[in-house]
C-alpha cells in the first residue's frame, strides 16, 4: 500500500513539476513564457553575424520575460517563407523579422492577419501591415554617401556602384538616396556599373574583375556595404589600381576600419544594428504597449581618415 502511494505521489510530482515548467520554464499563465521569435535572412556577412549575437544577448538578458526562438534562411527567400509558415504554426506573441526582400510580405501579412504584432529588423516588406520597422536610415545613408563621394572629387567624375541584394529595400534605398543627390546637387557626377552583388566579398570581387577588363575611366567606388567595398578595392589592388575613392555601409568590422587606416578603403557610413531596440520593442508589446512610430530611425556616421581611431576606441565589440 505504500509503495502504491510512493507511485501515486511521484506521478503526482511529476505531473506537477511538468505542467509548472511548460516549455519554457515560467509562472506565467499557463506556465509558460510568451514566445518571441526571431527569422533572420542571412548570417553570412559580418554584419549580420554582429546582429545575430547582439538578438542573442539581448533576449539572454530577457529571458525571466520571454521564451525566444530564432531561425536563419541563408539567403534564401523561399527557406524564409517556409520558416515564418512554421513559426505561425506555434502562435508566437512577437514576430521579429529581418526580410531577405519583399518577396516576404505575403507571409508577413497572414501573421498580422492573424493578431501577431511583426517587428521589421532592418529591410522592409512592401505593406502596411505591421507594427513597427526599426532600421538605420538607408536612404539618408546613401545621401550621405553619395556628397561625401562628390566633394571628394569636386563635384565631377565617374562612381563605380555596386548594389546589394535586388529587391531588399536597404538596396533600393541606398541606391535611391544616393542617384537624388548627385542628380540634383552634382550633375558632374556620372554611374557607371550598377551591378547587384548581394552584399557580398566574392560576387563583387569576381565582378569587378571583370568590369576591369574593359579598362574602363572611374574615380570612385560606392558600394551599399564593405564587403562589396572589399571586393571591389581587392580586385583594383590585384590590378595595380591607386589612388581610387571607395565608400561602403557597415562599419561593423575592425577589418574595414584598419583598410581605412592603411588608405585601402576611403570611408565608411554606420548601419547600426536593431536587434537590442527588437527585443524592447518586443517587451513593451508584451506589457501591452500598441502604439508605435512605423519607423523608428536609429543614427548613422561617417567613419574615415579622420575619425576611425576614435570610431575602434568607441567600439570595442567591432568583429574581428
Amino acid at each position: 500500500m505504500r509503495c502504491k502511494s510512493l507511485i501515486i505521489w511521484l506521478a503526482a510530482a511529476a505531473l506537477a513539476g511538468c505542467s509548472g515548467k511548460g516549455s519554457s520554464g515560467s509562472s506565467s499563465i499557463g506556465g509558460e513564457k510568451p514566445l518571441v521569435v526571431f527569422s533572420q535572412a542571412n548570417s553570412q556577412d559580418p554584419w549580420r553575424q554582429v546582429f545575430d549575437a547582439e538578438i542573442k544577448q539581448a533576449a539572454a538578458e530577457a529571458g525571466a520575460e520571454i521564451q525566444f526562438e530564432m531561425v536563419e534562411a541563408h539567403g534564401d527567400a523561399e527557406t524564409q517563407i517556409s520558416q515564418v509558415e512554421s513559426f505561425l504554426v506555434k502562435k508566437p506573441k512577437v514576430l521579429l523579422i529581418s526580410p531577405h526582400s519583399e518577396s516576404l510580405t505575403p507571409v508577413c501579412e497572414k501573421a498580422f492577419d492573424q493578431g501577431i504584432p511583426i517587428v521589421l529588423l532592418d529591410r522592409g516588406i512592401d505593406s502596411q501591415k505591421y507594427t513597427t520597422r526599426i532600421a538605420g536610415d538607408n536612404v539618408q545613408i546613401g545621401r550621405d554617401a553619395a556628397k561625401y563621394i562628390a566633394q571628394k572629387l569636386g563635384g565631377k567624375g565617374t562612381v563605380v556602384v555596386i548594389q546589394g541584394v535586388q529587391a531588399a529595400t536597404a538596396t533600393t534605398e541606398r541606391e535611391n538616396g544616393a542617384m537624388e543627390v548627385w542628380k540634383k546637387d552634382f550633375p558632374g557626377i556620372k554611374t557607371v556599373g550598377d551591378q547587384h552583388c548581394d552584399y557580398q566579398r566574392v560576387k563583387a570581387h569576381d565582378w569587378m574583375v571583370s568590369f576591369l577588363q574593359t579598362n574602363p575611366q572611374f574615380d570612385a567606388v560606392y558600394a551599399h556595404n564593405d564587403e562589396m567595398a572589399i571586393g571591389a578595392a581587392m580586385a583594383m589592388q590585384e590590378k595595380g589600381i591607386k589612388g581610387k575613392i571607395v565608400v561602403g555601409v557597415d562599419a561593423c568590422q575592425l577589418e574595414v576600419m584598419n583598410k581605412i587606416k592603411s588608405g585601402e578603403l576611403t570611408a565608411t557610413f554606420l548601419y547600426p544594428h536593431p536587434a537590442r531596440k527588437g527585443i524592447e520593442v518586443a517587451l513593451q508589446i508584451l506589457k501591452g504597449e500598441t502604439q508605435f512610430p512605423k519607423l523608428i530611425t536609429l543614427p548613422t556616421q561617417l567613419i574615415d581618415a579622420t575619425n576611425v581611431d576614435q570610431f575602434i576606441a568607441d567600439h570595442p565589440n567591432l568583429s574581428k
